[in-house]
Protein backbone atom coordinates (compact mmCIF):
# COMPACT_ATOMS: atom_id res chain seq x y z
CA UNK A 1 0.00 0.00 0.00
CA UNK A 2 1.18 3.57 -0.87
CA UNK A 3 1.70 5.76 2.19
CA UNK A 4 -1.56 7.52 2.54
CA UNK A 5 0.19 10.57 4.01
CA UNK A 6 2.59 10.84 1.05
CA UNK A 7 -0.59 9.73 -0.92
CA UNK A 8 -2.76 12.42 0.71
CA UNK A 9 -0.10 15.13 -0.16
CA UNK A 10 0.37 14.80 -3.78
CA UNK A 11 -3.66 14.81 -3.77
CA UNK A 12 -2.88 18.40 -1.94
CA UNK A 13 -0.05 19.14 -4.43
CA UNK A 14 -1.91 18.28 -7.34
CA UNK A 15 -5.30 20.26 -6.61
CA UNK A 16 -2.88 23.49 -5.63
CA UNK A 17 -3.79 23.95 -1.66
CA UNK A 18 -1.72 23.70 1.72
CA UNK A 19 -2.89 20.43 3.42
CA UNK A 20 -1.24 21.73 6.58
CA UNK A 21 0.37 19.07 8.91
CA UNK A 22 -1.06 15.28 7.79
CA UNK A 23 0.23 12.67 10.47
CA UNK A 24 -0.20 9.34 11.15
CA UNK A 25 -2.50 7.77 14.00
CA UNK A 26 -0.69 4.66 15.20
CA UNK A 27 -3.50 3.68 17.04
CA UNK A 28 -6.33 3.65 14.40
CA UNK A 29 -4.08 3.10 11.64
CA UNK A 30 -4.92 6.31 9.69
CA UNK A 31 -4.29 9.37 8.38
CA UNK A 32 -5.00 12.74 10.51
CA UNK A 33 -5.00 16.23 8.71
CA UNK A 34 -4.34 18.61 11.41
CA UNK A 35 -6.58 21.86 10.67
CA UNK A 36 -6.89 25.69 12.89
CA UNK A 37 -10.33 25.31 14.54
CA UNK A 38 -8.98 21.71 15.59
CA UNK A 39 -11.65 19.41 14.10
CA UNK A 40 -8.75 17.32 12.48
CA UNK A 41 -10.29 15.44 10.17
CA UNK A 42 -9.50 11.65 10.09
CA UNK A 43 -9.38 8.70 7.56
CA UNK A 44 -8.22 8.50 3.90
CA UNK A 45 -11.79 9.51 2.56
CA UNK A 46 -12.46 12.04 5.04
CA UNK A 47 -8.92 14.18 4.84
CA UNK A 48 -8.77 13.66 0.83
CA UNK A 49 -12.57 15.39 0.44
CA UNK A 50 -11.39 17.97 3.16
CA UNK A 51 -8.23 18.82 0.70
CA UNK A 52 -10.39 18.65 -2.54
CA UNK A 53 -13.21 20.55 -0.92
CA UNK A 54 -10.54 23.30 0.04
CA UNK A 55 -9.48 23.53 -3.35
CA UNK A 56 -10.54 26.16 -6.03
CA UNK A 57 -9.28 23.60 -9.02
CA UNK A 58 -11.41 20.41 -8.02
CA UNK A 59 -14.09 21.09 -10.05
CA UNK A 60 -16.38 18.12 -10.41
CA UNK A 61 -13.82 16.24 -8.78
CA UNK A 62 -16.60 14.90 -6.14
CA UNK A 63 -18.64 15.01 -9.10
CA UNK A 64 -22.06 17.24 -9.97
CA UNK A 65 -25.47 15.43 -9.06
CA UNK A 66 -26.03 13.70 -6.36
CA UNK A 67 -26.15 10.50 -7.76
CA UNK A 68 -22.76 10.99 -9.16
CA UNK A 69 -21.24 12.05 -5.63
CA UNK A 70 -22.89 9.03 -4.51
CA UNK A 71 -21.34 6.90 -6.87
CA UNK A 72 -17.93 8.54 -6.14
CA UNK A 73 -18.56 8.28 -2.76
CA UNK A 74 -18.81 4.69 -3.08
CA UNK A 75 -15.72 3.86 -5.14
CA UNK A 76 -13.61 5.85 -2.78
CA UNK A 77 -15.33 3.40 -0.23
CA UNK A 78 -14.20 0.55 -2.42
CA UNK A 79 -10.43 1.86 -2.27
CA UNK A 80 -10.58 1.49 1.73
CA UNK A 81 -12.34 -1.85 2.25
CA UNK A 82 -11.21 -3.64 -0.93
CA UNK A 83 -7.98 -2.67 -2.35
CA UNK A 84 -5.95 -1.11 0.81
CA UNK A 85 -7.45 -4.38 2.94
CA UNK A 86 -6.77 -7.11 0.79
CA UNK A 87 -4.11 -9.34 1.48
CA UNK A 88 -4.40 -12.49 -0.07
CA UNK A 89 -3.73 -12.99 -3.89
CA UNK A 90 -6.92 -14.16 -4.64
CA UNK A 91 -8.79 -11.43 -3.38
CA UNK A 92 -6.12 -8.98 -5.47
CA UNK A 93 -6.94 -10.77 -8.38
CA UNK A 94 -10.50 -10.03 -7.81
CA UNK A 95 -10.15 -6.93 -7.13
CA UNK A 96 -8.46 -6.09 -10.42
CA UNK A 97 -10.72 -9.08 -12.41
CA UNK A 98 -13.63 -6.90 -11.25
CA UNK A 99 -11.82 -3.31 -11.87
CA UNK A 100 -11.28 -4.51 -15.34
CA UNK A 101 -14.37 -5.51 -16.41
CA UNK A 102 -15.98 -2.40 -14.96
CA UNK A 103 -13.51 -0.14 -16.71
CA UNK A 104 -14.35 -2.10 -20.19
CA UNK A 105 -16.69 1.00 -21.59
CA UNK A 106 -15.26 3.96 -19.29
CA UNK A 107 -12.38 6.53 -19.80
CA UNK A 108 -12.27 6.97 -16.10
CA UNK A 109 -13.87 5.37 -13.50
CA UNK A 110 -16.92 7.72 -14.15
CA UNK A 111 -17.22 7.79 -17.41
CA UNK A 112 -15.33 10.72 -19.32
CA UNK A 113 -13.98 12.87 -16.46
CA UNK A 114 -11.40 12.73 -13.84
CA UNK A 115 -12.80 12.28 -10.24
CA UNK A 116 -11.37 11.81 -6.94
CA UNK A 117 -12.14 8.17 -7.03
CA UNK A 118 -9.62 7.96 -10.36
CA UNK A 119 -7.00 9.43 -8.00
CA UNK A 120 -7.31 7.06 -5.39
CA UNK A 121 -7.82 4.44 -6.89
CA UNK A 122 -4.84 4.60 -8.96
CA UNK A 123 -2.87 5.51 -5.54
CA UNK A 124 -4.30 2.36 -3.75
CA UNK A 125 -3.59 -0.06 -6.87
CA UNK A 126 0.43 1.67 -7.85
CA UNK A 127 2.51 -1.07 -5.91
CA UNK A 128 0.08 -4.01 -7.15
CA UNK A 129 0.09 -3.17 -10.61
CA UNK A 130 4.13 -2.17 -10.54
CA UNK A 131 4.15 -5.79 -9.78
CA UNK A 132 2.08 -7.23 -12.69
CA UNK A 133 3.89 -9.37 -15.31
CA UNK A 134 3.42 -7.67 -18.97
CA UNK A 135 1.38 -10.86 -19.43
CA UNK A 136 -0.95 -10.12 -16.42
CA UNK A 137 -1.28 -6.81 -17.37
CA UNK A 138 -2.46 -7.62 -20.54
CA UNK A 139 -4.77 -10.29 -18.83
CA UNK A 140 -6.47 -6.41 -16.96
CA UNK A 141 -6.56 -4.77 -20.66
CA UNK A 142 -8.99 -2.07 -19.27
CA UNK A 143 -7.40 -1.53 -16.12
CA UNK A 144 -4.06 -1.26 -17.58
CA UNK A 145 -5.48 1.45 -20.13
CA UNK A 146 -6.83 3.18 -17.51
CA UNK A 147 -4.52 2.79 -14.76
CA UNK A 148 -1.87 3.94 -17.76
CA UNK A 149 -3.65 6.98 -18.55
CA UNK A 150 -3.90 8.51 -15.09
CA UNK A 151 -0.58 7.63 -14.47
CA UNK A 152 0.48 9.58 -17.60
CA UNK A 153 -1.06 13.12 -15.67
CA UNK A 154 2.13 13.92 -14.24
CA UNK A 155 0.48 16.15 -12.16
CA UNK A 156 -1.12 13.42 -10.17
CA UNK A 157 1.56 10.71 -10.40
CA UNK A 158 4.12 13.26 -9.45
CA UNK A 159 7.13 11.60 -7.48
CA UNK A 160 5.96 7.71 -7.96
CA UNK A 161 7.44 5.70 -10.47
CA UNK A 162 6.07 4.78 -13.86
CA UNK A 163 4.51 1.34 -14.16
CA UNK A 164 5.96 -0.05 -17.75
CA UNK A 165 3.00 -1.49 -19.98
CA UNK A 166 4.65 -3.73 -23.04
CA UNK A 167 3.48 -1.53 -26.31
CA UNK A 168 3.22 -4.65 -28.06
CA UNK A 169 0.78 -7.86 -28.33
CA UNK A 170 2.20 -10.63 -26.78
CA UNK A 171 -0.47 -12.96 -28.56
CA UNK A 172 -2.06 -12.67 -31.89
CA UNK A 173 -3.77 -15.68 -31.59
CA UNK A 174 -3.37 -16.63 -35.55
CA UNK A 175 -2.37 -20.14 -35.87
CA UNK A 176 0.10 -21.06 -38.25
CA UNK A 177 -0.05 -23.99 -40.62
Amino acid sequence: MVDTCDELSRLATYLGVSCGKISFDGKEKVPVLKVQNNTNPKGLITVAKYITRSSKNAANLLGATPEEKAAIDQWLEYRVTRIDRSTLDKDVTNNLRELNQYLTDKVYVMGNSLTLADILLYNGLVRVMGSLSFYEKESFMNLSRWFDNIQHQTAIRQSLELVHFQRNQLYRGVRVH
